[in-house]
């Protein structure tokens, strides 16, 4: 759950209570979270705006809404049920993009029973979409994973190039070159083969809100610990922006481009996916600045995926992925 960037919508039919249980537990493990009633939900844009969305209903019904939305395993978000009494939480879609992971550590914050059905988790092997989600890439060729995480269910060693260490991961993934199968991350050329997975690791672009007080080195600070919380490296931000020309010397002393942008180019940038507005916000008549900075660097085609989060409480970092 603490990968879930995004946070996660609820959706809750006749029975209010246990989404609102589940949401209060979400928000306690530091975890955006919002509730919605059925009638009222935005389909369109919770389905592009959250890492996990989650129905408090029957799983007939959230299978027939869904219908509407689901594109493919690679695109599409996490989806779970569960029901009015908590006492199930089943995976619906994505259950290797992190459904899975979700459902058990929903049930343990609710004491239901997950109820998981791929064979990777029942195998105790982590499935490749999941190794791709902890090295922060995006999988090329999604129509070779099933080959590859059947050869690991096999007992059979995948070697992974491109990476200094493996992350913690179960199953025979190993560093080398000596294997029938692979999983190949970076940008080095494509050869056209069933036996390997291609990983391109994302492209960041970090938005930074912070207040007049707020020196360079809480600034700095603030910056890495929210690629720490993401697993990511300073190399792979591509530009770091902020309304604070003060922040353009922390990412010249970081070795990044700094792009400052008016509080007015803020005001008028429009995203479905932004965070509400903080009161403090509302009162200085400013619509966002972390996520708003972080999705115009970005660019066309930008998917926010680190929400803004606080430091010490005078920055707030939020982090977009840029486009192809």
């Amino acid at each position: 759950m603490e990968r879930a960037w995004r946070g996660f919508a609820i959706i809750y039919a006749s029975k209010k209570e246990i989404a609102e249980r589940l949401c209060e537990e979400i928000k306690k493990r530091e975890t955006p979270c919002s509730l919605f009633s059925y009638k009222e939900a935005n389909f369109k844009n919770i389905w592009k705006c959250y890492d996990g969305i989650i129905f408090a209903m029957a799983l007939s019904g959230a299978v027939r809404t869904i219908c509407k939305y689901a594109q493919s395993k690679d695109k599409d978000p996490p989806v779970l049920a569960i029901d009015d009494e908590g006492k199930f939480v089943i995976p619906i879609l994505g259950a290797h993009w992190g459904a899975n992971e979700y459902a058990e550590e929903i049930a343990k914050l609710l004491g239901s029973i997950p109820v998981i059905t791929t064979a990777s988790e029942l195998s105790n092997v982590t499935s490749v979409e999941e190794f791709a989600r902890l090295v922060n890439c995006k999988i090329l060729n999604v129509e070779n994973v099933v080959k590859v995480t059947s050869a690991l269910l096999r007992g059979e060693e995948v070697c992974v190039k491109g990476l200094k260490k493996l992350p913690n991961v179960k199953g025979k993934y190993k560093i080398g070159d000596n294997c029938k199968y692979f999983i190949v991350v970076g940008e080095e050329d494509r050869e056209e083969a069933d036996n390997v997975v291609y990983l391109k690791p994302l492209k960041l672009s970090i938005g930074v809100g912070s207040k007049i007080e707020a020196d360079e080195k809480t600034i700095e600070e603030a910056i890495l610990f929210a690629l720490n919380k993401i697993n990511a490296d300073i190399s792979q931000v591509e530009v770091i922006s902020s309304v604070r020309e003060k922040v353009g010397k922390v990412a010249e002393r970081l070795g990044v481009k700094f792009r400052l942008i008016s509080l007015e180019e803020v005001n008028s940038f429009n995203d479905e996916c932004l965070s509400p507005q903080s009161q403090k916000l509302k009162e200085l008549g400013i619509k966002n600045v972390a996520e708003a900075c972080a999705l115009i660097s970005a660019g066309k085609n930008a998917k926010l995926i680190l929400r803004k989060i606080p430091y010490k409480g005078e920055v707030t970092v939020s982090i977009a992925s840029i486009g192809e």
